[in-house]
């Protein structure tokens, strides 16, 4: 299962960046090269960096995020 499916209609209020915009081996995004992303997803959550797929609540726990759970 994808990350994206586990938020299911909330997907479009999550910060994203497509780091591989032109596919597999193409160019980054600059931002991914800045924050040095190599593993996808990638969260930066306060400064500290979570690699792989989580559960919302999980994600929610991380951030501190207290508000509607959809």
């Amino acid at each position: 299962m994808e990350q994206k499916d586990l938020f299911e209609a909330s997907i479009n209020r999550l910060p994203y960046v497509e780091c591989s915009p032109n596919g597999k081996g193409g160019l980054k995004a600059i931002v991914c090269v800045e924050e040095q992303v190599s593993t996808y997803p990638t969260w930066i959550i306060k400064g500290r960096r979570y690699e792989g797929v989580f559960k919302p609540e999980q994600l929610a726990e991380y951030s501190g995020y207290t508000g509607v759970k959809e």
